[in-house]
């Protein structure tokens, strides 16, 4: 902090190009975050740096985006911040997407949201560009950051173990579900997919775009072991980006009359796809934090997810859990579901009690603690 500054005085930037970007994990964490701050804290400037000229984050009087079209490029890094955070004598820089970086050495004042470390754990699955770069520059950007905030206990394990950074210079904050996730009439929901994809039927579903520690494939060969008639009465619906590219193993096992992968879906038809569905399942063998099961949980859908350590910790117990790589196992935790209505209803008011422990305005209050403690020091 500069001598003799006070809070009213304190000046932040937030890397805000994923602000836009509203269809992933990163992208709502930005956004929300960046709103909720700036209803929270009046008195703090906050320059929100970002690829987009026209983006919409309302009238805020200590509020000033500055653009840039240098996003995907080492210069964004390299030249943009340290020139924003020089002009305008800004404090404090908050990296909000830590993976999506090259990692550049800051000469200045930063914290950095890490959200998880896949390019890492599943190293096999990105380019060698990519790898090398989380290899090479990663543990040392985390270690010179002023402060680190994880998006869950478990992926600030995982930091700890791989970086070596200290576990006092990380803070969990958990991140929040939106309140405008609310379920609609089933009977509208109905009409919606039927509608916009043709389904007719009564379904479960999952989201995940097409990388293998999503493991949507042992998904659908669990579906596949489900007894005919459950599968003539019950699809499987895929979204995600690339969802149509799980097409090969459909027909590989014969299940183009019932799962149908339909890829990205607008903003605007999500509570249809959840309040219409029966079932939420979720696969992954690693996440960070984990927003789709929270999300069908909000809309009252009950979640059958993977038991990895970051689902059981955000889900605690309003979800059952299977053995991600046991195909048996998980279509023994769907029948179990399907075949239970009592378990059903169970689970899915547990779910929305659950979420309501998820606030961005928590977690903006947290991330606010974070900036004053550092820059308080």
């Amino acid at each position: 902090m500069k001598e003799g500054t006070n809070y009213s005085e304190l000046s932040i930037a937030i890397d805000g190009r994923e602000v836009t970007n509203q269809g992933t994990g990163i992208g709502r964490y930005t956004n929300n975050l960046i709103m909720n701050l700036l209803n929270l804290d009046k008195t703090t400037r906050y320059f929100v740096l970002t690829n987009a000229e026209n983006i919409q984050l309302g009238e805020y009087p200590n509020l000033i985006v500055l653009p840039s079209k240098k996003m995907k490029s080492r210069e964004w890094e390299t030249n943009f911040i340290p020139e924003v955070m020089k002009q305008y004598n800004v404090d404090l820089f908050h990296n909000t997407r830590s993976g999506n970086t090259y990692f550049q050495p800051l000469d200045f004042p930063f914290v950095t949201t890490v959200h998880d470390i896949i390019p890492w754990k599943f190293r096999n699955q990105f380019s060698e560009k990519i790898v090398n770069r989380w290899k090479d520059l990663f543990p040392h950007y985390v270690n010179c950051a002023k402060h680190i905030i994880s998006v869950s206990n478990k992926t600030a394990e995982d930091l700890v173990e791989w970086t070596g950074v200290e576990s006092t210079k990380i803070s969990v904050i958990y991140q929040g579900i939106n309140p405008m996730f609310k379920r609609i009439p089933e009977e509208t929901a109905k009409l919606l997919m039927k509608a916009n994809y043709g389904i007719d039927q009564p379904y479960i579903f999952t989201m995940g775009r097409n990388q293998q520690y999503k493991n949507v494939e042992t998904l659908i060969k669990a579906y596949g072991l489900l007894p005919e008639g459950l599968k003539e009465r019950l699809n499987l619906v895929i979204t995600g980006n690339r969802a149509e590219e799980y097409q090969s193993i459909i027909n590989q096992l014969s299940l183009q009359e019932f799962v149908k992968p339909l890829g990205y879906i607008a903003e605007e038809l999500l509570p249809a796809l959840y309040s219409g569905s029966e079932l939420f399942v979720f696969p992954s063998l690693y996440e960070g934090f984990g927003f789709p099961p929270l999300e069908a949980m909000s809309y009252g859908v009950p979640v059958i997810s993977s038991d990895m350590d970051t689902m059981k910790e955000v889900l605690g117990n309003s979800a059952i859990y299977f053995n991600p790589c046991d195909p048996c196992d998980i279509a023994d935790k769907i029948q179990l579901m399907m075949n239970n209505p009592s378990l059903c209803m169970e689970m899915s008011e547990k779910g929305i009690e659950h979420v309501k422990k998820y606030s961005w305005e928590e977690t903006a209050r947290q991330t606010l603690q974070v900036y004053h403690s550092i820059l308080a020091l």
